[in-house]
């Protein structure tokens, strides 16, 4: 696997990052009151930024391992 994990302490809380080695491109994740902010960093040049409510997160993420295990 070429991907890095990491945990930072922030002031909301805690943020999850994954880093692709390979492509150099960086996911970090944190949950800021009741949404979760995901940002996506590529190769330094490009930015993307979403927000969704924690509830619908959790809504998605609970049907994502749903199909993976029954799948």
């Amino acid at each position: 696997m070429n991907y890095e994990y990491k945990e930072k302490e922030k002031k909301n809380g805690v943020c999850v990052s994954i880093r692709d080695k390979g492509e150099n491109s960086l996911l970090e994740v944190e949950i800021i009151g009741n949404n979760v902010k995901m940002v996506t960093y590529i190769r330094n040049d490009y930015t993307a930024h979403f927000e969704m409510p924690l509830e619908l997160f959790e809504q998605m993420y609970k049907k994502l391992m749903e199909n993976h295990i029954n799948g």
